[in-house]
Parts: structure tokens; C-alpha cells; sequence
């Protein structure tokens, strides 16, 4: 498979500000009927995104991307041993498939994405 972005997602500290902005902007179509406290957006491509509102605690607003990849498991083994830090462990989403979400020795977050297992 290959590492391909997938998902994005804004942290927000005021969601309903950040969805009227984005919609005036660039015309996107929001969706909160998936989980509560989760807006999917449909851009009008294969890449989607989410909007949330900022956990207490995430140190500040942010813009996640998400990658696909293979197996979570191995991707956070490869992740620690390359002096990353896991923020994140993998979270299953019923249905959908799992997440997780690191750090960069910069400190950056990056997201990944899983598939079902078929």
C-alpha cells in the first residue's frame, strides 16, 4: 500500500466558527451525523476531512493529517525506534478501521490509518 494521505483534521476551540469559515472559503459540505462530537468534511474529493473541537489536552489549536498505512503496529515500532514519540496508541474506529498519532522529533503530530483487516 502506499503512505498516502488520507485524512485531515481540524482541532479547533470554537468548531461552529472554524465550519463557517471553511465553508465560506472553500464551498465545503460538513456531516455530524457519523459520531457525536465529530463533523466529517467533504471537500468534493477522495481526500475528506473532520473538524473537532481542541481537546483540554491538545497544547493548542492544530491541522493533523492522517496517512495510510499497513499496520499501525509496525508503523509505531518503526516510529519509536526513529526517535518519535506515540501520542496516540492505536484507536479502533468501529467499522472503519484504527488510528494513532506520534510525534516527530520536531514535535509535529502526524496521524496514521489503518484499514479493516479483510
Amino acid at each position: 500500500m502506499a503512505n498516502t494521505i488520507c485524512h485531515f483534521e481540524f482541532m479547533s476551540t470554537d468548531p461552529a466558527k472554524s465550519r463557517d469559515f471553511y465553508g465560506k472559503i472553500f464551498d465545503w459540505k460538513f456531516d455530524d451525523s457519523m459520531m457525536s462530537g465529530y463533523t466529517m468534511i467533504q471537500t468534493g474529493s477522495d481526500l475528506g476531512g473532520g473538524l473537532m473541537a481542541k481537546p483540554a489536552e491538545a497544547p493548542a489549536p492544530a491541522l493533523n493529517v492522517y496517512i495510510y498505512v499497513d499496520s499501525i503496529e509496525a508503523t509505531l515500532a518503526k516510529v519509536r525506534s526513529a526517535g518519535g514519540k506515540i501520542i496516540a496508541e492505536k484507536t479502533p474506529i468501529p467499522n472503519i478501521g484504527a488510528w494513532a498519532m506520534f510525534l516527530d522529533p520536531d514535535g509535529i503530530s502526524v496521524g496514521i490509518f489503518e484499514e479493516p483487516k479483510k
